[in-house]
């Protein structure tokens, strides 16, 4: 299972129950994957207009139990599925925003590893970070 989230400074996901930023350049560089985009109707409201959002999948039973698409999770904690997830891509905001969901995987665990790090200018946020981890296979299977 491959997640992409967005976060700001405190692992802050959702605010009052609405996201905390949406950024056209986030969204067209999530639009550029290449595998299938699943997300919930609440999170595809943000891309509907997008040209890419026919590519969109729309399933609210998150998290879906597959590997073979990336899931854009906005309002769930993926905590009780971590040991399933493969592949997380974070992108940060590089700000503190107030927060009631807070992203709740320490990816600072030896079972994950950063594979890159990235940073471009995005339309309402002068820097945004973009972080891509996967499971670390040897510690997770014991080698």
């Amino acid at each position: 299972m491959k997640i992409i989230v967005c976060l700001d400074d405190q692992n802050g996901m959702m605010f009052n129950h609405r996201r905390q930023s949406q950024d056209r350049m986030v969204k067209e560089d999530i639009l550029h994957l290449p595998l299938p985009i699943v997300m919930n109707a609440y999170s595809y409201k943000m891309f509907e207009k997008e040209a890419f959002a026919k590519t969109i999948i729309v399933n609210d039973d998150l998290p879906v139990l597959k590997e073979a698409c990336y899931q854009f999770i906005e309002d769930l904690d993926v905590k009780p599925y971590e040991d399933q997830i493969t592949e997380i891509i974070v992108y940060s905001w590089n700000r503190n925003y107030p927060s009631d969901l807070k992203w709740t995987i320490d990816l600072s665990d030896k079972q994950w590893q950063k594979i890159s790090e990235t940073e471009f200018q995005g339309s309402s946020h002068d820097c945004i970070t973009k972080k891509v981890y996967i499971r670390n296979e040897a510690l997770t299977h014991g080698v």
